[in-house]
């Protein structure tokens, strides 16, 4: 895994309690793990629709889940996994 991706996709999983491929049970939230993104440098990324998100940390993904989840928008998270 690429500078901590691999803790990313964990978190997700364990926050969303869905593992890689799977929905969650409201049908908002899909984890998938890809090969490249194409951000090495901002790494761990992960791009929700055409969004990207770099840098993260189990924080920003919790802060951005979160805000999701208030707002109800369905999104489908793609940490980068190599």
């Amino acid at each position: 895994m690429l500078s901590g991706a691999g803790e990313i996709i964990q978190h997700i999983s364990e926050k969303l309690n869905i593992k890689v491929g799977e929905t969650t049970a409201d049908g908002k939230f899909t984890l998938r793990a890809v090969e490249c993104l194409a951000a090495c440098g901002t790494a761990p990324v992960m791009m929700v629709g055409d969004e990207y998100h770099e840098n993260l940390t189990n924080e920003k993904v919790d802060s951005l889940i979160d805000h999701w989840c208030a707002c109800g928008k369905s999104s489908h998270v793609n940490p980068y996994k190599d």
